[in-house]
């Protein structure tokens, strides 16, 4: 891209111009004068100091535009660095978030195992019950699972195949209390409780469907952890250092330090039923979204979800 001369350089320029311009009509007048003897007084005088310090002003002047000359250089080749930079981190953002949204579409196995392993398991036990009331129970449980099964299907047609995420404003708190009480609903059978705590209002620029997926595998993973002897999944929504921050915890154990460095990495998982293919693209479509995903250091129970926060 080309630069644009800056027109206070002309001013400069002319300045000097006529600056050298004064030296040289006083030097020559001094000069003519000195030849016929007639140089005296405060004429002589000053002629004697700007003969001798011009020299110097001038090769100082002279230093200091070779020094600015060599600053804008660098300040140039800074900028373009920095150019590149950019350029770079939006090129290997839309490519991880290209990556995403493949994985999510190759992975709709594992969007619809969960729902569809426990369909599964509600249709046999359904087909050997007596009790009516119980077959209502296990029934309306069962029409759950399939609309979880309907919607994961629905979230993965909405994705786009190329471009960048559809950033919306989102009422943070609003979201989370939504998707808690959907999925509350489901856990409840097994014992697993959805907590919910929050700081207040929270408006973040997210993609409402990335956003969705991304707590909905973490809810699931503490649900799967959970559902042998219940507890509690705990949601938390705030704020630290101008990001919106989710941390998702529960009350299983922590996770192992041994697969603590594959957590991420796709095709690794340690449930019997499971792809491994869910932390990689929470983690991909939060990046997509200038956010991150992680583990939190401090306590290996804590799944940690920053997300930029709405600019007004």
């Amino acid at each position: 891209m080309a630069r644009r001369t800056d027109p206070r350089l002309f001013a400069y320029l002319l300045v000097g111009l006529v600056a050298g311009g004064l030296y040289v009509a006083f030097d020559s007048a001094a000069e003519a004068r000195l030849a016929t003897g007639t140089l005296i007084g405060h004429f002589a005088n000053a002629h004697q100091l700007i003969d001798r310090s011009f020299p110097i002003l001038a090769g100082g002047l002279l230093g200091l535009c070779l020094y600015q000359l060599r600053l804008s250089a660098r300040l140039a080749a800074a900028e373009e660095a920095a150019s590149r930079a950019e350029a770079l981190r939006l090129r290997l953002q839309k490519i991880e978030r290209d990556q995403a949204v493949w994985v999510v579409v190759a992975a709709v196995l594992h969007e619809l195992n969960n729902p569809l392993h426990a369909l599964g398991l509600l249709l046999d036990e359904l087909s050997s019950e007596t009790d009516p009331a119980r077959q209502t129970e296990l029934a309306s449980r069962a029409r759950s699972q399939a609309r979880r099964a309907l919607s994961r299907l629905e979230a993965l047609r909405s994705l786009k195949s190329l471009g960048e995420p559809e950033i919306e404003r989102i009422l943070l708190d609003g979201a989370v209390a939504k998707l808690a009480e959907e999925m509350g609903a489901l856990a409840g059978p097994d014992g697993v409780r959805l907590r919910v705590e929050s700081e207040g209002p929270l408006e973040i620029s997210a993609d409402p469907t990335y956003l969705r997926t991304i707590l909905e595998n973490l809810l699931d993973n503490s649900r799967q952890a959970l559902t042998d002897h219940g507890g509690s999944v705990t949601i938390r929504v705030g704020t630290e250092a101008g990001r919106a921050v989710v941390r998702v915890s529960d009350d299983g154990a922590a996770i192992d330090p041994a697969i603590e460095s594959t957590l991420f990495e796709p095709l690794r998982s340690t449930r019997t039923h499971g792809l491994g293919l869910g932390l990689p693209i929470a983690r991909a479509l939060a990046r997509a979204m200038r956010g991150e995903l992680v583990l939190d250091s401090r306590d290996r129970k804590v799944f940690r979800l920053e997300l930029p926060l709405s600019s007004r």
